[in-house]
C-alpha cells in the first residue's frame, strides 16, 4: 500500500555549485536522518532521527496533500545542520488528525488512515 512517498526538495544551481566546490560542508549540510515507517491497525507512525533538536526548532505542516519537515539547530550549536523532507500523502490518510512528538531526539509523527471508500456499483442511463 503507497500511501506516503518521500519528495526531495529542489536543488538550485547555487547548491550544486557550492557542493562541487566544499564538497565535505555539502555531503554534511545534505545528509538525512534515518527513519522508520510502521503500520498499526488505525495508523502509520513515521519516526525520524533528529538528534540536537528542540520543538522550537521544528516545523511541520501539511499542505495539499504534502506533509513537510524543516529543522534548524540553533547558529550556535557548533554542529549546526538543516533538515528539510517532504512526504506526499496518500488519499487513505486523515490530514486533519496528524499529530507529532518529539522526545529525546526522536521525532515521531502518526499519520492516522482513514476508511476505504465502499465500491458501489454506478447505474448506467
Amino acid at each position: 500500500m503507497n500511501f506516503l512517498h518521500r519528495q526531495q526538495p529542489d536543488l538550485s544551481w547555487f547548491s550544486e555549485l557550492d557542493r562541487f566546490f566544499n564538497p565535505g560542508r555539502a555531503l554534511a549540510s545534505h545528509a538525512t536522518s534515518p527513519e522508520a515507517i510502521h503500520e498499526s491497525p488505525e495508523a502509520w507512525i513515521l519516526r525520524l532521527d533528529l538528534p540536537g533538536f528542540s520543538r522550537e526548532n521544528v516545523s511541520l505542516k501539511v499542505d495539499n496533500q504534502t506533509l513537510s519537515l524543516a529543522a534548524e539547530t540553533t547558529p550556535e550549536n557548533p554542529f549546526s545542520r538543516k533538515v528539510d523532507r517532504q512526504w506526499k500523502l496518500g488519499t487513505r490518510i486523515d490530514a486533519t488528525n496528524i499529530k507529532a512528538t518529539l522526545d529525546q531526539g526522536v521525532l515521531e509523527i502518526t499519520l492516522p488512515k482513514t476508511e476505504a471508500p465502499e465500491a458501489r456499483q454506478i447505474a448506467i442511463l
